[in-house]
């Protein structure tokens, strides 16, 4: 859409808005249909393969550990070459990991290796770091945003991939067409993907497309003024490692990705487990993600208005509130709406902890700060989907890894209330 000449606005049409479309079609197939799929196709591969939950789960530990792992690869990738170039690298091995998937694996090791190194390798070069680097470096008045409407595609594809893929496996009677699929909508994010441009200033454009030689105090450019904090100081990582709201994001961001990643893998398995029957699980675990989907523009939109601590509070709340009514619920209705709350929950905290890295240390920080924690904080969440694994195995229910999610969840929800803006070194 063009935008009119107001005043500190450029008079041309402005691409930021571009970019956030084709992140979020990259996110809709190569998040949803690939990453949020697994929790439908990989309890399917289980009962066809006959495979122990506790060492097939050590793919996605292995995936997420490398994820973490890779961050700083994509973080240099990003840095040195643009986030398009990045985004395509990753695509390209998604795309491999997922041949792979269909053609050749047929034991589990080969399962663990395929899933945990390829794939999680491609995690870290499509993942959110990409897109949200993107908005953070177009958009600075409406980050939050813009950061919600992207990662609402990961959840609307995944919403939709779980009854779609479920229902292809059924009709095939066979996990491999999931993935089948799965390549296609990577091939299509590979089309896409091309058209990205980096940075504003790579086609004469401003963030917001507000031109940053107009005071923001003039009478009609006020609107343009952000609500929320915004640092104003160039922070480095030996400044940033000080600061007291690094470590307290480190707790909120291991419960809530820990959580997430056991309920991801282990959902499905624990609701059949129940009596559910796996049309039903599946659209449960649909639900959630849908969840997640639908609350991502609203809490974007919320941390452009409001401090970012009560928000995160707010949605780390609803995701121990929805685990709970997950963990003790039976009755379907109950479930669906369980899993809803603790969906939306994830899907607030997705948008609005990167937020805080970017509001709180500024754009050139963004990506050195999760470049660096990430190998630190991903391996703790990472053990979440084996460690439940085997807790299943040994005691025959996952009641020790739900009251363990749950405590986490409440840990982090401490972390947030104190989470203030760091102040700059004087």
């Amino acid at each position: 859409m063009a935008t009119t000449a107001q005043p500190g606005q450029a008079p041309r049409k402005f691409y930021g808005w571009t970019n956030v479309g084709l992140f979020f079609f990259i996110q809709f197939a190569a998040s949803g249909f690939v990453y949020f799929a697994y929790s439908v196709v990989f309890p399917a591969m289980v009962e066809t393969m006959d495979w122990n939950r506790g060492t097939a789960s050590l793919a996605q530990t292995v995936a997420l550990i490398m994820l973490g792992l890779a961050y700083p690869l994509a973080g240099y990738l990003i840095h040195r070459f643009g986030v398009r170039q990045t985004v395509t690298i990753g695509l390209l091995a998604m795309l491999s990991g997922l041949l792979l998937l269909v053609l050749a694996v047929t034991a589990i090791w080969q399962f663990i290796l395929v899933w945990g190194i390829v794939m999680g390798l491609s995690f870290a070069l499509t993942g959110p770091l990409c897109s949200q680097s993107a908005m953070i470096s177009w958009f600075s008045i409406k980050r939050s945003t813009t950061i919600g409407i992207v990662m609402t595609g990961g959840a609307l594809g995944g919403a939709l991939a779980q009854p779609v893929l479920s229902g292809i496996m059924d009709q095939f009677d066979s996990w491999r067409a999931a993935w089948a699929i799965a390549a296609v909508m990577v091939v299509i994010s590979l089309v896409a993907a091309q058209f990205v441009i980096n940075h504003p200033q790579d086609i004469g454009q401003h963030p917001d497309n507000v031109d940053p030689s107009i005071e923001l105090d003039d009478v009609q450019t006020r609107g343009l003024r952000p609500r929320t904090h915004r640092t104003g100081h160039d922070w480095t990582m030996k400044q940033i490692i000080r600061t007291p709201t690094l470590y307290m994001l480190m707790l909120v961001t291991v419960g809530y990705l820990g959580t997430f990643f056991f309920l991801l893998n282990h959902g499905v398995l624990h609701l059949t487990d129940n009596g559910l029957s796996g049309l039903e699980a599946a659209s449960i675990m649909g639900l959630a993600i849908l969840g997640s989907g639908l609350a991502r523009i609203p809490a974007g939109w919320l941390g452009d208005q409001f401090e970012l601590r009560w928000t995160l509070f707010g949605s780390i709340a609803l995701m121990a509130l929805g685990l709970s009514g997950f963990w003790l619920g039976h009755n379907i209705i109950l479930l669906s709406a369980m899993g809803m709350l603790f969906g939306a929950g994830y899907g607030g905290m997705l948008v609005l902890g990167p937020v805080v890295i970017g509001n709180y240390y500024g754009e050139r920080a963004f990506p050195i700060i999760n470049s660096v924690l990430a190998p630190v904080m991903l391996p703790f969440a990472a053990a979440a989907p084996a460690g439940a694994g085997y807790i299943f195995e040994a005691t025959g229910s996952y009641d020790l890894a739900f009251a363990g999610a749950v405590v986490l969840l409440l840990a982090g929800l401490i972390a947030a209330f104190f989470m203030k803006p760091p102040l700059a070194p004087g």
